[in-house]
């Protein structure tokens, strides 16, 4: 493990010999890591100051260098964005403990600099010290129970600090009398044997400004907690005008936060805990992913003809209402490519990426629908299939799907380990089953149910350009990275996907609305074959006052197979149901039992007949 000091100006050189003492106490090597504002952003280490380095990294290796300093390199870290490269910088480290100096620190950690972003960000244990123009060890640790909790800065002070020659001396919180005495107890009986002999505790104060103006003392460190804001902030406020009243004390000033602190920076630093998890992507590898995104991205020959021949198996399959063909249909389509394409050219802000990906996707789009509309134009039926109708009626759901969809693909695609899945998110996020239903449906004239396929496609489009920038940026893709705001094109063409996400989303909203409104969002029932509604038409035209309600099948739904409902209002010739069963390939079957065989007509089909009433 290390104990990192940040050094970002030559005030913070102050804090080398508080961190070679807490570095040498731990255990641990220490790491002086030296930020220089840059526009390119790298780390290297430095073997040997050169003229070339700055005066800071000069200054820092030759203080780094005395005899009895722990190991330890020294780190240039160079950067247009000072917290992101700092931050980036520790992820390859193994951070024990991270030290800042700042002139009395903000209570909150909340802040402009560089060392508040850090300090709120950073998931390690840190330390904020201001050393007040003490260059010598201080005499003893005053520690302030401020709001009556410091557990975590009790540990520290405990472990990283004390020693025989350097006491801990505990003032609780007259506010808090008792979750001071509590905390304190619970760090003492954590303490191995002997080790608490260090720790004194005051008496209690009337109140903290007043022990503090009676205890401070030259040499002091004067340490807290940054686990109640409010109460620290209070706190700062003492030492502050303390300072004011009395320069000649000199003391030095400490606060410490946990690496699970909750408050602020809580949100931030379980971001840096997935980056840590979850590297981000260095130098060679973004390069070959931009590489293969541009490549696989670009209007070709071979794309519009895999796409459209991908949209003919898949209309086939719609077709026949076949879902093992439509999901070959899925796996040949190359149109995941340029979306992910257009995800990182947002990101990276590479106008030349997105139009070359937009333009094939258009264009691939296209011979797509027209490949789909050709096999529709073929169909001898002219309802259609389940799988079409299913593909009409988009909601909120398949926004959840694309979303993640899109999120995993660019995950995949980043990490190489993971290329595998690509296949497994092809068939989730289903591309070109909608582009088919699309032209089927407009050639048989059913509009509804293409706007809603095509509807379902732009919601396809839509969450996974979106998706994969979000995941593109979370692995160190952004465009901040070269220092600079995100360009125009970005930000209008990001604003225009929300603007079109708006009525997108009401849309789906509002289907989810009818279809749980109506019980289900896909069809139960499918027409009969044509040859057997054909006969049943002529069977039931030769009666008067007879008229067909519904003719359709479903093997879905228990207890219903082929069904034909009739409204009579007149007299029936007496084989009209017999000869309406034979149709539909009824047939009488044994049933054993214990009364005896009996014999019924074939389960799952059946002609009802519904009587007007006069």
């Amino acid at each position: 493990m290390d104990t990192v000091l940040l050094i970002q100006d030559e005030a913070a050189l102050q804090a080398l010999p508080w961190a070679q003492r807490l570095a040498a106490r731990a255990g641990q090597r220490l790491v002086l890591l030296v930020f220089t504002p840059d526009p390119i952003q790298e780390t290297e280490a430095i073997e040997a100051p050169e003229d070339s380095d700055s005066e800071l990294v000069q200054s820092a290796f030759r203080l780094h260098q005395a005899p009895d300093a722990p190991d330890g390199p020294v780190l240039d870290c160079r950067g247009p964005n000072g917290r992101r490269a700092v931050l980036n910088t520790l992820l390859d480290l193994e951070v024990g403990q991270l030290v800042l100096h700042q002139a009395l620190p903000s209570a909150s950690m909340v802040g402009f600099g560089l060392v508040h972003q850090v300090a709120r960000a950073a998931p390690y244990d840190v330390l904020l010290l201001d050393c007040g123009g003490l260059e010598g060890p201080p005499r003893r640790v005053l520690f302030a129970q401020a709001g009556g909790g410091g557990v975590h800065g009790l540990r520290f002070a405990a472990r990283d600090f004390c020693a025989p020659d350097l006491p801990l001396v505990v003032m609780p919180d007259p506010k808090a009398g008792k979750s001071s005495a509590r905390n304190l107890r619970r760090v003492r009986e954590e303490l191995a044997h002997g080790c608490d002999a260090v720790i004194q505790e005051t008496d209690t104060p009337e109140t903290l400004e007043a022990g503090l103006h009676a205890a401070a003392s030259p040499y002091d460190l004067v340490m807290a907690d940054a686990d109640e804001p409010r109460h620290l902030a209070q706190l700062l406020a003492i030492l502050r005008k303390l300072r004011a009243e009395k320069p000649e004390l000199g003391f030095s000033i400490a606060i410490s936060r946990s690496a699970n602190a909750a408050g602020p920076g809580m949100l931030e630093r379980a971001l840096e805990r997935y980056h840590a998890h979850v590297p981000r992507l260095g130098r060679a590898e973004r390069r070959s992913l931009a590489e293969t995104l541009d490549r696989g991205g670009r209007l070709s020959a071979d794309f519009v003809i895999m796409l459209m021949l991908s949209a003919v198996i898949a209309a086939l399959g719609l077709i026949q209402n076949s879902a093992a063909v439509v999901i070959g249909g899925m796996l040949v389509a190359p149109l995941m490519t340029p979306m992910l394409a257009m995800g990182l050219s947002l990101v990276q802000g590479n106008a030349h990426m997105f139009r070359k990906a937009f333009e094939a996707m258009g264009l691939g789009v296209l011979g797509a629908l027209l490949a789909s509309m050709a096999m529709g134009l073929l169909s001898p039926w002219d309802d259609l299939s389940a799988e079409v109708v299913a593909r009409g009626g988009p909601n909120v759901f398949d926004l959840g799907v694309a979303l993640f969809s899109g999120i995993a693909a660019a995950f995949a695609l980043a990490r190489p380990g993971l290329a595998g899945t690509l296949v497994g998110v092809a068939v989730a996020v289903a591309l070109v089953p909608p582009i088919a239903a699309t032209g089927i449906a407009l050639v048989k004239a059913e509009f509804a149910v293409a706007f809603g396929a095509a509807m379902l496609f732009l919601t396809n489009w839509l969450a996974i350009v979106l998706g994969a920038s979000l995941v593109f940026r979370l692995f160190g893709l952004d465009v901040s990275l070269g220092g600079s705001r995100a360009p125009a094109w970005v930000r209008m063409t990001f604003a225009g996907f929300a603007i079109a996400l708006v009525p997108t989303i009401l849309l789906l909203f509002h289907n989810l609305g009818l279809q749980m409104h109506d019980g289900v969002h896909r069809p139960y029932a499918r027409p009969l074959p044509s040859d057997m509604r054909e006969a049943i038409v002529q069977r039931v035209d030769r009666e008067t006052g007879v008229h067909i309600v519904t003719m359709s099948q479903s093997d879905i739904e228990h207890g219903f197979g082929k069904e034909v409902v009739l409204a009579v209002t007149g007299t029936v010739s007496p084989t009209l149901e017999s000869d309406l069963l034979a149709i539909l390939g009824a047939r009488e079957v044994v049933i054993s039992g214990p009364d005896g065989d009996r014999r019924v007509l074939t389960p799952g089909v059946r002609v009802q007949l519904l009587r007007a009433v006069e």
